[in-house]
């Protein structure tokens, strides 16, 4: 059996402060290391000793440096990132300033995030189904053919499923968006940190809390250079003080009351994941997943979901017996101190009919870990 705690990513889990439970719930909430930790609260140490706005511009090294690290990752030039509160954030700014009218049609999959279709059809947008293959991902023949005779005002992929092991392949669905003038707005929550998210895309939003491991309450939001000019953005006469017309207008869509101490803790958390090789790191969060899958697999009264080998470190247990999933994990955590995910149909309503037990480690998942729930889930 492969010892997936080696140590190389033995390293990781050193790096941050000693677990209290069994943590297998990174698709929620990742654990930040100590750095990170500190980092943020040194500045907000320092927003105390000089004020937040002088700290704030002391922090702007760091703070770009992220930025600039981030656009690499997302696929953008770093005049097209902004820094929000979270992937829900982003989604709404997006909506506000991109040239679409009510009425106007978003293509999806039936995987989509729930409140992504929420915040679609808030906006007034119809929403079309795209064909997929049969394990989820989206037909790229059958795409090609629908952006080119129903051309959508865009198109939307969540590039890997909260849900389940589903990951989208977004570079090539970019390019054939590309090729018919249709933009590709990508979800990128679970992705980034966790697979390539530089796909091309016109834009781009993803969150800070979860593989990356950096702070709650930082999303991150990109957009293509060719869109910056067509973003309908309107702010008001005190957010213009101070900006010039060399400025790019993406960077108008930051709060300026904003947790600056959590973007400072973001660009900790991306210099190490950086550090960590992102294609190492790829490469072995789709081996967690595989082997995730392979120890729960067989389990009694649990049926595992989704494509046994797909590149995602997230399972999905479906119940055959009734289980209440809310409660298994609820019982899993005070009775065993293992975190996981009940995850609901309201997740991704178009495709799930009941709830999943979701189980997501990360790069230093030992092998304990994964004989721990499954011992635990057998006598529960």
């Amino acid at each position: 059996m492969i010892i997936l705690q080696n140590g190389r990513w033995r390293g990781f889990r050193e790096a941050r402060p000693p677990a209290r439970v069994v943590h297998l719930d990174t698709a929620s909430a990742g654990r930040g290391s100590v750095a990170t930790l500190r980092a943020v609260a040194a500045h907000a140490e320092l927003e105390a000793e000089v004020g937040g706005y002088v700290a704030q511009t002391e922090a702007s090294p760091v703070i770009e440096e992220g930025r600039a690290a981030l656009a690499a990752l997302l696929g953008v030039e770093s005049g097209g990132v902004a820094f929000t509160e979270s992937a829900s954030a982003s989604v709404a700014a997006l909506l506000s300033v991109w040239p679409v009218s009510e009425g106007d049609t978003v293509a999806v999959v039936p995987s989509e995030w729930g409140p992504n279709l929420a915040a679609f059809e808030g906006s007034g947008l119809r929403i079309a189904s795209l064909p997929v293959n049969e394990d989820g991902t989206v037909d790229l023949a059958a795409l090609r053919s629908f952006v080119g005779s129903t051309p959508p005002a865009f198109v939307h992929l969540t590039q890997v499923a909260s849900h389940r092991p589903l990951v989208q392949p977004v570079a090539l669905a970019a390019s054939i968006c590309r090729a018919a003038g249709v933009p590709l707005w990508v979800d990128a929550a679970q992705a980034i940190g966790h697979v390539d998210t530089a796909s091309g895309a016109d834009a781009v939003y993803a969150t800070s809390r979860k593989w990356l491991t950096g702070p709650r309450g930082v999303g991150v939001l990109a957009v293509a250079r060719p869109w910056w000019a067509r973003l309908r953005i309107r702010v008001s006469a005190l957010d213009l003080v101070g900006v010039t017309s060399a400025d790019p207008p993406v960077r108008l869509l930051e709060s300026r009351e904003a947790h600056v101490a959590g973007r400072v803790g973001l660009a900790n958390a991306v210099r190490e994941y950086l550090s960590a090789e992102p294609s190492a790191v790829w490469e072995r969060l789709a081996a967690v997943g595989k082997l995730t899958r392979s120890v729960l697999s067989g389990l009694d009264g649990w049926e595992v979901v989704g494509d046994a080998d797909a590149p995602s470190a997230i399972t999905a247990l479906r119940p055959l017996r009734g289980q209440d999933v809310a409660e298994v994990r609820a019982r899993l955590l005070s009775g065993h101190r293992i975190v996981t995910t009940a995850a609901h149909p309201a997740r991704a309503p178009r495709e799930m009919t009941s709830a999943y037990l979701r189980v997501s480690p990360h790069v230093d998942c030992a092998e304990d870990d994964l004989a721990m729930l499954r011992d635990a889930l057998t006598r529960l």
